[in-house]
């Protein structure tokens, strides 16, 4: 990862305003991954899409399939991570689940890892007791170009926060905005920070 500035984004969290109507983000929490002069990439976390876990295991080898449905896994939902490229599949998992050395996992923050890698979605199937330690699948991603998130952070759009590893992995996928928001001192439903919003 780029280095980044230590006002930067990320790792961190972007709560979605009331006033943000964009269809890919209203009512989102966003994980940031990235920031940085270039630009944003972030993951939405509380989205869930048409997809299972057991459709894109089976999809890339059955006895992937079959290791999640032991593990109770195979009716998780496939989050919708974002609008960009929204065939590719990304990672998120807890620090320690697997070796930290994996293929292509990269350490977010404290209690969260991500990765995107064929290697790293083998090892985290088919490790013991994962369905006791969980990982979510997203397809697509956010990203933002240079100074965009910025201007829309600035019109009132998104709050900042910092991260919480168990907004992803231990609060349920409905409650994850809402309980973001109480955290920041906030009710939901119940605040407005200026207007506008945000461009895909």
């Amino acid at each position: 990862m780029p280095d980044v500035a230590p006002t930067a984004l990320a790792p961190g969290f972007l709560v979605a305003a009331p006033a943000l109507a964009d269809p890919n983000f209203a009512g989102s929490l966003v994980l940031m991954a990235e920031h940085h002069a270039e630009g944003a990439l972030g993951f939405v976390v509380n989205r869930a899409g048409p997809v299972k876990v057991a459709d894109v295991l089976g999809s890339v080898d059955e006895d992937l399939r079959r290791a999640a449905e032991g593990a109770g896994r195979a009716d998780d939902p496939v989050l919708i991570g974002g609008p960009v490229q929204p065939e590719r599949l990304w990672i998120l998992f807890r620090p320690g689940r697997i070796a930290p050395d994996a293929e292509g996992a990269v350490l977010v923050s404290e209690g969260i890892s991500l990765g995107g890698s064929r290697e790293l979605l083998e090892a985290l199937v088919r490790a013991p007791g994962v369905g006791d330690d969980p990982y979510l699948l997203l397809l697509g991603y956010s990203g933002w170009g240079p100074l965009q998130l910025e201007r829309e952070i600035a019109a009132g759009a998104w709050i900042p926060m910092p991260p919480h590893g168990d907004l992803v992995f231990d609060v349920a996928l409905e409650k994850r905005w809402e309980t973001a928001v109480r955290r920041i001192g906030l009710e939901p439903g119940g605040f407005l920070v200026g207007g506008g919003g945000a461009s895909a």
